[in-house]
């Protein structure tokens, strides 16, 4: 595709090494399964250390949007990844009390956090505008091939050791550290005289992306609740092997790179309220499909049709900000889209936690349905504009 051969080289080595960190993402998935099981905490627990993690992801958003405006993109890139490895090697130590797995998580997701609105920022400086939507498309399918790959490898590897699993995710995250740091040259940011703007005037700056970004939140909030849910759904109600884990986030990762250009260009031309409308539809359908079937197949079933609307939501929500938004506060705003992603990754393991244990499955997988009919609801308002 000519398209794909226009973008630039530092996109491209962005997601190479995007990629090669996420085929070494062992942990996140089985952290459910490895504090549950392997460390005997209780389902709330659980809940708890990965909303206090999530605390240090929504964090470093905030500290990764700030650094990418104030710093750089390429030098938030690469303390991000350092901070990563750093917190998540450390969560291997065997016999921690919940509070230390709970501070090395957050210091790992802190990172992580700070990854994301730089590399965004990266991909909206360097690509011309008609590309930006296939630049985010295409690192957003780099990171679901190394999906693809890294669960299932983690679920094979997690059945001898849950140790190898922090060794792995540590290693790849200071590969793609390295190729950063050696590959990638950001044209510089023209010169201003004029001070950077706070957080605080940049979000009143631009109210109507704020919403439209933070409408979002319900579509995205289902997708942090089955990455708490997966795990258990698949060792406690359906008593399948763990390897099924890794199974289910190889089929999203295959979806994604199945429909990831497809998508991206099937949307050219639609609105961005309208396209959300779409997304929040599939996500409606495909949790129907497991709340309805509540068997395995069913869950590989659901995981194929929200599949779609994940990168619906993935493709057009940076894009829109991108558009939207000077230079000098994009990494601010960009990181808007991560804070959203970082509240549902907190709000989620917390709320269907307590939900899970108090009310059962089934309140779970219904409160999991009604979150995208309710944003579908929202960009059916065209909330923020809804412009391309």
């Amino acid at each position: 595709m000519a398209e794909l051969r226009a973008l630039p080289r530092c996109v491209w080595l962005l997601v190479l090494g995007t990629t090669i960190t996420r085929a070494g993402s062992f942990v996140f998935p089985y952290l459910t399964i490895y504090l549950g099981q392997a460390r005997g905490l209780p389902l709330d627990v659980v809940g708890v250390v990965l909303a206090v993690g999530s605390v240090g992801l929504m964090g470093g958003n905030l500290l990764g949007g700030w650094s990418a405006d104030r710093l750089g993109r390429k030098p938030t890139l690469l303390t991000a990844l350092v901070i990563n490895a750093a917190g998540f090697s450390a969560l291997g130590q065997p016999d921690a009390s919940p509070t230390t797995y709970a501070v090395w998580l957050l210091v790992g997701y802190l990172g992580s956090g700070m990854y994301g609105p730089a590399a965004a920022a990266l991909i909206a400086d360097e690509t011309p505008g008609h590309l930006r939507p296939l630049a985010y498309t295409t690192n957003y399918v780099g990171s679901n091939l190394g999906m693809a790959v890294g669960p299932l490898l983690g679920g094979l590897v997690a059945r001898a050791s849950f140790g190898w699993l922090f060794i792995g995710d540590a290693a790849t995250t200071l590969v793609c550290a390295l190729i950063l740091a050696l590959g990638v040259h950001p044209r510089p940011a023209p010169r201003s005289t004029e001070a950077l703007p706070g957080h605080l005037a940049v979000w009143r700056a631009h109210p109507g992306v704020l919403a439209f970004v933070g409408a979002s939140f319900f579509l995205v909030a289902p997708l942090m609740g089955l990455e708490y849910a997966v795990p258990v759904l698949v060792a406690r109600s359906f008593a399948a092997d763990l390897v099924w884990v890794g199974v289910i986030y190889s089929i999203n990762a295959a979806m994604v790179l199945a429909s990831g250009f497809w998508v991206e260009r099937w949307l050219r031309g639609r609105s961005a309220a309208s396209s959300m409308v779409i997304a929040a539809a599939l996500w409606t359908l495909g949790l129907l499909v497991l709340a309805l079937g509540f068997s395995l197949p069913a869950l590989v079933l659901c995981t194929v049709i929200w599949t779609v609307g994940e990168v619906v939501g993935s493709t057009v929500v940076p894009a829109y900000v991108a558009a939207r938004v000077p230079r000098r506060s994009k990494g601010r705003m960009l990181a808007m889209s991560d804070v959203v992603r970082s509240a549902a990754g907190m709000a989620a393991p917390l709320v269907l936690g307590i939900t899970w244990e108090t009310w059962g499955v089934g309140a779970v997988l219904t409160t999991l349905v009604l979150l995208p009919m309710t944003g579908g609801a929202l960009y059916r308002s065209r909330i923020g504009g809804g412009g391309r």
